[in-house]
């Protein structure tokens, strides 16, 4: 019975350490008007993808944010980087982003996040 109980627990365990480990993290180049709610990846052979939601939570505001995605691999050596992806997020509503390495070999990811829409 106890063994159960353990076989549940180090899943458990196992799950949680996955989750922490995110291959991807996010920066925000200013004010969080526009925030990364959820993100997702998925490695596909060589190449690494990036979900992500934006979020607007000013009811009343359009935010017209910018975006890119830093690509880097397991020794944290920059890759590549997108060019700035224009995001108009509505107030009280949400975008969903997607984006794919170009190069082999990216293992994680950096959302750059600026409301500035450079």
């Amino acid at each position: 019975m106890w063994h159960t109980s353990v076989k549940i627990f180090i899943t458990a365990l196992s799950v949680y350490a996955l989750s922490a480990c995110s291959p991807v993290s996010v920066e925000y180049t200013d004010n969080k008007d526009v925030y990364v709610d959820t993100k997702q990846y998925r490695q596909e052979g060589a190449f690494l993808f990036v979900y992500a939601t934006l979020r607007n939570d000013d009811d009343d505001d359009v935010n017209n944010s910018v975006y890119r995605v830093e690509w880097y691999n397991d020794d944290d050596i920059l890759l590549e980087k997108t060019s700035w992806r224009p995001a108009q997020v509505k107030g009280g509503a949400a975008v969903h982003v997607r984006e794919r390495s170009t190069i082999p070999g990216a293992t994680k990811a950096n959302i750059v996040i600026s409301n500035d829409a450079r």
